[in-house]
């Protein structure tokens, strides 16, 4: 069944050239002459892919709902993040030694070397078994409102890491006389296991404006002064 133009109403058949919005939500599809598409920009659009037509339709929506198309790309961003990460995670978890090469031996035959495989586990959700896993790194995180507890910060990265809290170690970073109602924000120092420590620096676990960078214990920072 032929589709009609949204502008002029009238039915698009093959031989007309036509525009396609490339909203999500719209994929309607206009005669080039009806949108004031001359020949360059058309040819310039149909072969190049970055290039895109919005209708007018689209381009005027309420911000409202440009912000939950924002929040709907935001999301499939993460979970590509959060693939890449799990991805990441198997990489460091996995060691080979490769063979399968046939090798001399004494008798001066060839014989092939085997493969030995390790493989480090990475189910972070299990309350059953006690691990006792390798914290040798912490990340330095802010500025949070005085408010935020350890707490907090712990919920929220077992919630965005898929990671049992109990294996979240955080520290604030206040002095123990500190009035914290005087303070302007304060600081966490976070640590996780060392094989799934580097999704700390994923940025896309945190709310916009925190900073996150290594933490050096202030014993190295007054050496590095000497």
């Amino acid at each position: 069944m032929a589709e009609n133009c949204p502008k002029c109403k009238k039915s698009i058949n093959s031989k007309d050239a036509i525009i396609i919005c490339n909203s999500d939500d719209c994929l309607k599809k206009f005669h080039r002459t009806c949108v004031n598409i001359d020949d360059a920009m058309y040819d310039l659009i149909q072969k190049n892919p970055m290039i895109s037509f919005n209708c007018d339709e689209c381009r005027n929506q309420s911000p409202k709902a440009l912000s939950a198309k924002l929040h709907t790309i935001e999301e499939k961003v993460n979970k590509v993040c959060n693939g890449v990460n799990q991805i990441q995670g198997r990489m460091y978890q996995q060691y080979f030694q490769f063979g399968n090469q046939p090798v001399n031996n004494l008798d001066g035959k060839k014989h092939p070397q085997q493969n030995n495989l390790i493989v480090v586990g990475n189910n972070c959700n299990s309350d059953r078994l006690q691990v006792v896993c390798d914290y040798g790194r912490w990340v330095q995180v802010g500025k949070f409102a005085t408010n935020t507890s350890e707490d907090d910060i712990i919920e929220h990265l077992a919630e965005e890491l898929k990671i049992n809290k109990n294996l979240v170690k955080c520290t604030k970073l206040v002095k123990n006389d500190a009035n914290l109602s005087q303070l302007s924000y304060c600081k966490f120092k976070i640590s996780i296991p060392d094989y799934r420590f580097n999704e700390l620096f994923n940025e896309a676990i945190w709310p916009s404006g925190v900073m996150v960078s290594p933490f050096t214990p202030r014993s190295q920072l007054n050496q590095n002064r000497i």
